[in-house]
C-alpha cells in the first residue's frame, strides 16, 4: 500500500479503529494522543516522503507525545521509508 492510500485509509478510521491499528503495529498511541494527531495527519504531504517531516510538525508531534515517545514513532515510520 503506499503512502497516500494509508494516509486517506487513517483518515476514515475511528479515533478507536486508529488505537486498534496503533496497537496491532506495536505504536504505543492512546485515544487521547491520537485525537491529538489528527490535525496532523490531515496535513500529512507525500512530499514529506521524500523530504522528511517538517520541523515544525515534528515539533508539534513531540509536544503532544513528549520526546522518547515521538523518537520511538520516527524510528517505526523511518523503517517505512
Amino acid at each position: 500500500m503506499d503512502y497516500l492510500a494509508l494516509i486517506s485509509e487513517m483518515n476514515r478510521k475511528t479515533d478507536k479503529e486508529l488505537a486498534e491499528y496503533a496497537k496491532v503495529h506495536q505504536i504505543p498511541l492512546s485515544k487521547k494522543e491520537i485525537q491529538k494527531l489528527r490535525p496532523l495527519l490531515s496535513k500529512f504531504s507525500f512530499q514529506w516522503v521524500l523530504t522528511g517531516i517538517p520541523d515544525k510538525v515534528l515539533r508539534e508531534v513531540e509536544e503532544i507525545l513528549g520526546k522518547k515517545k515521538t523518537k520511538e514513532l520516527l524510528g517505526k515510520y523511518a523503517k517505512y521509508l
